[in-house]
């Protein structure tokens, strides 16, 4: 199993599930931990599903080789795109953020945004008019006409360790999964990141 969640990611999760009490049903028979570890088991299996399905399917597109050209490469990204959206044809927002992890999710960035110092925040302010401004869609080819923006270092120990073809991407509020090789959106979480006026 990829996932790997740090003794400060365990803590920030003990510290939400105090807010998510009661959202996620907690009854004095349940544990406070138990709704949150179960939402990010739900992520978790979801990524994992995931990338199991895209790994048989680079195979069936052919290995990435050191010697192939900028164009080979090009190619390869695309079919494999294609491939994976073929696959994942009836995928939806929600399948891989499910709501839980979601709600977890939103509950510890808005946390992590509002610890955050003044001048922290006007910064940030600049930073995200740069971000991409679309919305994204599941199975949609991560626009190129945008750039990649930088994910912010404070959210990344936040959030569940991904595998090495996976990364998390903000576009305005949203927060994204993306296929790196294919430039993918596997799947997008609304208004998970606080739009700083």
């Amino acid at each position: 199993m990829w996932f790997n969640a740090g003794r400060g990611t365990v803590i920030r999760l003990l510290a939400a599930a105090a807010l998510l009490g009661a959202v996620a049903g907690c009854t004095k028979e349940t544990s406070p931990i138990d709704p949150i570890a179960d939402a990010v088991a739900e992520f978790t299996k979801g990524v994992d599903e995931y990338v199991q399905l895209r790994n048989h399917l680079a195979d069936s597109v052919g290995p990435l080789a050191e010697t192939m050209s900028q164009v080979q490469i090009a190619e390869r990204a695309k079919a494999l795109a294609q491939a994976v959206t073929i696959a994942r044809a009836q995928a939806q927002q929600g399948d891989v953020f499910t709501p839980r992890a979601g709600a977890v999710f939103a509950t510890l960035i808005k946390q992590e945004y509002s610890r955050r110092p003044p001048r922290v925040k006007e910064t940030r302010g600049d930073a995200q008019e740069e971000l991409p401004d679309f919305v994204p869609q599941v199975n949609q080819i991560y626009p190129t006409t945008y750039p990649l923006a930088t994910f912010p270092p404070e959210l990344l120990p936040l959030l569940p360790q991904l595998p090495e073809v996976v990364e998390y991407r903000v576009v305005q509020h949203y927060l994204i999964l993306r296929d790196i090789e294919a430039n993918l959106i596997l799947d997008f979480m609304p208004r998970a990141v606080p739009v700083v006026e």
